[in-house]
């Protein structure tokens, strides 16, 4: 048995340093798909809303396509260990920002770009489904014997608001540097070149981590499974769609304010800097919580610390949306970071722990992967996606709103159905996980 203990502090400097290069990757795509590729991938006849609910459905299909990447990535991550998944995840995820830094514009060859877009945004998708479960695994199996893996798995969490930090930091910076028509031209593009060059840093970091003690024991104990991506699907289905429910509702409050929330505030009088303002905002306060978050899920339970996230996601759905479609710019900055510290900031940072524990070693990163990505498809992925065929369906804010309220309560209230449907996991040992939350 491997007797050696991870550096847990050099461990998580370098697991998260990583997340934030994938979560920069990803969001900082978010932002300029809603602010930039309307005016630079469609053709003069097309409207901005028609434009802008294109590009945030490419968008969405990286979200879609993350189970798959999840079930690649976890079995990946069961057979060769946490560490060589990531890594590959990683390389993967550059090449894909790379690709969309270098897609023509539609002068250049039509709605082939859009074609190409959607190509790229699926390597990245592909790529993405393997970062949260490869993340949390690593890190919370590290944390093992602490009795603080809530704490040590909330930093998974803190890769969020550290790459909306980063990835909009960025986009801000571009576009108060250039004119408008240069960041359209060119501008934008050298964030994702920016984003393939911290890939290649991030593989680096990566190579030179310990990996996860627990499964050292069971790859030097020739447990490893053949198929354990399979294998968690037919013995832990319930537990795994019980957990997703849990993450459509987290993912959808994310999505829905970093994504539709600044195309949102945009097609409201609000400009595409103070939008990209208010996530800036937002995620430096959210850092805040994830700590609370983290801390309080070691405390008092993971389940109730999400909980309390979901119940502050449908209290907040009504004030919320009349707040980013006011077009009045204090109140908008003012709700979006409430709501996305109280529902994200608070909730995300429980979910590491609360999901690894509740799958054994064998195949823990393939069970905590199909959880948290299968959420996509029908809460982080399509969240977006309802919320803004809705209000270009209806025209706008004065007839919408009503709808997008009912929208973010609905998740919230898929996400409470499933937290009190699983048990509590603080107080279990982890390398005696066997049958947890049936």
């Amino acid at each position: 048995m491997s007797s050696s203990k991870p550096n847990l502090g050099f461990l998580t400097l370098g697991v998260v340093i990583g997340g934030i290069i994938e979560q920069y990757d990803f969001l900082v795509t978010g932002t300029v798909a809603s602010l930039v590729w309307p005016h630079v991938f469609f053709g003069p006849g097309t409207s901005l809303a028609k434009a802008v609910f294109t590009s945030v459905s490419i968008y969405g299909l990286g979200l879609i396509i993350r189970p798959v990447g999840g079930y690649v990535w976890g079995h990946v991550g069961d057979k060769l260990g946490r560490r060589n998944a990531l890594m590959l995840a990683l390389i993967v995820m550059g090449l894909g920002t790379l690709g969309m830094g270098l897609t023509p514009a539609y002068t250049v060859i039509g709605s082939y770009g859009l074609v190409l877009l959607s190509v790229f945004r699926l390597v990245q998708g592909f790529s993405f489904g393997g970062e949260f479960g490869g993340a949390a695994t690593w890190l919370v199996e590290a944390a093992a014997k602490t009795g603080r893996r809530g704490f040590w798995g909330s930093w998974v969490g803190q890769t969020l608001p550290l790459g909306i930090l980063a990835g909009s930091g960025a986009f801000l910076a571009v576009s108060l540097t250039l004119p408008t028509a240069q960041v359209y031209s060119y501008g934008w593009r050298i964030l994702f070149y920016i984003g393939f060059a911290a890939a290649v840093v991030g593989v680096i970091i990566r190579l030179r981590l310990e990996e996860s003690p627990l499964f050292k024991e069971v790859e030097e104990k020739r447990q490893i499974l053949s198929y354990p991506a399979s294998r968690v699907w037919r013995e832990k289905i319930t537990t795994i769609l019980h957990l997703s429910m849990l993450n459509a509702g987290i993912g959808a409050a994310f999505w829905l304010s970093q994504v539709f929330g600044i195309s949102y505030m945009t097609l409201n009088h609000i400009s595409s800097v103070g939008a990209t303002l208010t996530n800036l905002a937002a995620a430096a306060v959210a850092m805040i919580f994830m700590f609370l978050g983290g801390i309080l899920s070691d405390n008092i339970g993971r389940k109730w610390v999400i909980f309390a996230g979901m119940i502050f996601m449908v209290l907040l759905a009504y004030p919320y949306v009349l707040a980013i479609g006011s077009g009045y710019y204090p109140l908008a900055l003012g709700m979006q970071i409430a709501f996305f510290s109280l529902t994200v900031g608070l909730a995300y940072p429980a979910q590491p722990a609360f999901f690894a524990e509740h799958f054994p070693t064998k195949y823990r990163a393939s069970g905590v992967n199909a959880a948290y990505q299968i959420s996509q498809v029908y809460g982080g992925g399509l969240a977006p996606i309802l919320a803004t065929y809705v209000n270009q369906a209806l025209g706008g804010a004065k007839h919408a709103w009503p709808y997008l309220v009912a929208l973010i309560i609905a998740y919230g209230v898929i996400a409470l159905v499933g937290v009190l449907t699983l048990r509590e996991t603080k107080d279990v040992r982890l390398e005696e996980v066997g049958v947890v939350g049936q």
